[in-house]
């Protein structure tokens, strides 16, 4: 990620914001969704570092489903998803996909829900501008 995003940040191009959208598979264990906020901020910390951009936007879409495992979904969502809405960094936004229609996987959105979840990441960048 970080050799793709220099890539796209060289010569004129410019890095904007990371839309961050991960979490399903921290809601398996407890000890990892309790673990969420704090490894997100160092995430944010680093990425940032490693690109040389100590104010670059950060987005976080907090999630809506649950990871599977065999036939037993996780049972941590709702400590993931408050984690989530824990983590502390400047200029990070959150954006909730909690409650778009789902797929009938049950794991995934709808390709109708991705594209409003869509709109609301860029209505969150616009919003900084």
């Amino acid at each position: 990620m970080v050799a793709r995003a220099r890539v796209a940040g060289a010569g004129t191009g410019r890095v904007a914001a990371l839309l961050w959208f991960q979490g399903e598979a921290d809601t398996l264990r407890r000890e990892d969704a309790l673990a969420y906020a704090g490894r997100m901020e160092a995430f944010v910390r680093d990425v940032r570092r490693d690109l040389a951009l100590p104010n670059l936007l950060v987005i976080q879409v907090g999630i809506a489903t649950a990871q599977w495992q065999g036939n037993k979904q996780g049972k941590w969502l709702d400590l993931v998803r408050k984690q989530q809405r824990a983590v502390r960094a400047p200029n990070l936004k959150y954006v909730d996909a909690m409650g778009l229609p789902l797929a009938n996987d049950i794991t995934h959105l709808t390709t109708q829900a991705q594209v409003r979840l869509g709109k609301m990441l860029a209505d969150a960048y616009i919003a900084t501008l």
